[in-house]
């Protein structure tokens, strides 16, 4: 008789932790479930705002992209001028062309979510491997790109404005740009003389590369935001 009692009563304290342990399996998958949920509203949430900022820096980085390819053509076409005859450089509007050789400018790009994503160590929500690659592979692009654009502003502030303001009539040059209100030189422009000058060509030649290869940094950051914008398309119209 006191074996059955024991047995059960072993039976019944077995059972209850039982009941006990998948209670606890339970309410861990349940809230292993809501946090795996709730996650995934966040990443739908930041996928959402990484389509709208790279939608902006798409719009941003064409624009750059055309005004700086202008700006080849331009350099471009004043070394195919040089060493012609006057008669030639005179169908020409020489002075803007130079000024469109050194209109560079810039590309700031909008990085707000991206920042916080890696500062708040929120990049983990994402869970696609490839599109956290591309978020890296931005930021280091975004370095090249910045090494690219000094490459090109020290080459123009340490060599070609400095020749151009030794040798050119730089109001006439600025007359296309910003000072365009303080009209044109009153002393007579010899800056068709330029196109006979072998510095002014090695000039617009280091020009023309500064300006190439920060075409070619954009580029690189052209491919990753059409791929960023190819992974968090879907999630726009949720």
């Amino acid at each position: 008789m006191k074996e059955n009692k024991l047995t059960s009563y072993l039976l019944y304290a077995m059972g209850e932790i039982v009941l006990v342990v998948i209670g606890i399996i339970i309410a861990v998958q349940i809230n292993t479930w809501n946090d795996a949920r709730l996650n995934h509203r966040k990443e739908r949430v930041i996928l959402k705002d990484l389509y709208q900022e790279f939608q902006i820096n798409k719009t941003k980085l064409d624009e750059t992209i055309r005004h700086h390819q202008s700006l080849a053509e331009a350099t471009s076409k004043i070394m195919s001028l040089m060493g012609e005859s006057e008669a030639v450089l005179s169908q020409h509007n020489l002075d803007s062309l130079i000024y469109l050789s050194l209109d560079y400018t810039d590309f700031n790009a909008s990085q707000s979510v991206i920042m916080e994503l890696i500062s708040s160590g929120k990049l983990n929500l994402i869970s696609s491997d490839e599109l956290r690659a591309l978020i890296f592979e931005w930021v280091s692009e975004m370095d090249e790109k910045k090494e690219g654009y000094e490459t090109m502003d020290q080459i123009s502030q340490m060599q070609t404005l400095p020749y151009l303001t030794q040798n050119a009539t730089m109001k006439d040059i600025d007359f296309y740009g910003l000072g365009k209100t303080n009209g044109r030189s009153k002393f007579a422009s010899k800056n068709h003389l330029l196109f006979q000058d072998l510095v002014f060509e090695n000039q617009m030649d280091n020009q023309f590369w500064g300006i190439k290869n920060y075409i070619d940094k954009l580029h690189r950051l052209e491919t990753i935001i059409d791929n960023i914008l190819k992974r968090t398309s879907n999630q726009t119209a949720k």
